[in-house]
């Protein structure tokens, strides 16, 4: 599955990029608007019924999910542990933790709560600082309050992402529309593209094994992601010259990242196991520009876990 998978990704990737308005691919289609939701609301219920029918997905309430990533940044590999907790309709946590380095640990986690979208950061080592730069210490109150807003809308895609991915639908407080987008050929099997948008100029296509039902692979344009992350060695330096030094560097990564061009970010679905009669993949591999960059492994899923809506407010 998983050198179909790739194989597939690779030829998805030329047609995203020469026919994303278009909705042939090579074949002779010409659908209105009307004809290509209503094809891709029955593609939608044909993969629903493969992952385990539309009444079992309907009986989850939340999603307990822990794992581990390896990811690429830039010439280095960073690997660390990632858990999901879902509470449906709307509210997903991510915490993700890594080690960078000897004896150096971060945290990251990144919630949506309804409406509401936060983020935080907490590091701990030895012999030295882990400067986060989660943006706007020294910047305007304008520029502040632009990034942040693209950091929340930054978050809400990626979970309304994940959450298609997983349930093929997206968190309550952020509706979205699917429409059929023509249908992909690879040697060895076709997918059907299912064009998905939403709040905030969101757009993604998700592309569905046409053998199996299943979905295979999602993919969407980005800017390039950069870590905006310093080690300084205290020395004889104070905090407040080691946090200057961070900062000023910080800002320069910022600058960098703001200039980036675009990208084209593809995650695929791979190892699907069966869970209280679901079906979920077990492992995700995403690729940027059709360079792999990050595979995830799920280690333990449960459905229906106990988790309280305590777990998404802000601290």
């Amino acid at each position: 599955m998983m050198k179909r998978t790739l194989i597939l990704t690779i030829l998805l990737s030329l047609i995203w990029q020469v026919g994303a308005a278009a909705v042939d691919y090579g074949v002779d289609y010409a659908v209105s608007d009307a004809d290509a939701k209503a094809k891709a609301s029955e593609l939608i219920a044909k993969a629903k019924a493969a992952l385990g029918g539309e009444n079992k997905l309907k009986s989850i309430q939340s999603l307990q999910i822990s794992g581990t990533y390896r990811r690429l940044l830039g010439d280095r590999e960073t690997a660390g542990e990632v858990e999901y907790e879902i509470l449906l309709p709307d509210k997903v946590k991510r915490t993700e933790t890594m080690n960078p380095m000897p004896n150096i640990s971060i945290t990251r986690i990144d919630v949506l709560n309804g409406e509401q979208v936060w983020s935080d950061s907490q590091s701990g080592g030895m012999g030295g600082m882990v400067m986060i730069r989660r943006g706007g210490d020294n910047e305007s109150p304008e520029m502040r309050a632009q990034m942040q807003k693209a950091m929340e809308n930054s978050i809400r895609s990626d979970f309304a992402r994940t959450m298609l991915s997983l349930l093929l639908s997206a968190p309550a407080s952020f509706p979205v529309e699917f429409s059929w987008a023509g249908e992909a050929e690879a040697p060895d099997g076709k997918a059907d593209a299912i064009d998905i948008t939403g709040p905030n100029n969101f757009a993604t296509r998700l592309f569905i094994d046409q053998s199996t039902h299943k979905p295979l692979m999602i993919s969407y344009r980005g800017r390039q992601p950069r870590v905006m992350m310093q080690t300084v060695s205290m020395g004889a330096r104070s905090r407040e010259e080691a946090e200057k030094q961070a900062k000023e560097n910080a800002e320069k990564s910022a600058a960098e990242a703001t200039a980036a061009p675009e990208v084209e970010f593809q995650v695929s679905f791979d190892d699907y196991r069966s869970v209280n009669g679901v079906e979920f993949p077990h492992t995700l591999t995403k690729m940027v520009d059709g360079n792999v960059t990050e595979e995830v492994t799920f280690k333990k899923l449960k459905v229906n876990a106990a988790i309280k809506p305590q777990t998404f407010e802000k601290k």
